[in-house]
């Protein structure tokens, strides 16, 4: 995964996370604190970019890929008892 593709995806997040941390603040008629919704903007973009970043390589895929239809079959597979 190349860096400019992290970058989007960290700048979608945090725009997201600002949008929501607004919202919410406006609906309860309370003042916007400026400085918690960059706080909570960059915290939710590097969280987004580093979970993008480790799943991003072709070993990470397999792994997730593994994972996933393994507890798939745990739910919907017959049981071995």
């Amino acid at each position: 995964m190349d860096y400019q593709t992290l970058a989007i995806v960290a700048l979608i997040v945090a725009s997201v996370a600002i949008v929501l941390y607004v919202w919410d603040r406006r609906s309860r008629n309370e003042s916007v604190d400026w400085s918690s919704a960059t706080k909570l903007g960059l915290g939710a973009g590097g969280i987004a970019t580093g979970v993008a970043y480790a799943v991003g390589t072709d070993e990470a895929a397999e792994v997730v890929e593994q994972v996933t239809s393994t507890v798939q079959d745990m739910f919907v597979g017959k049981p071995g008892f």
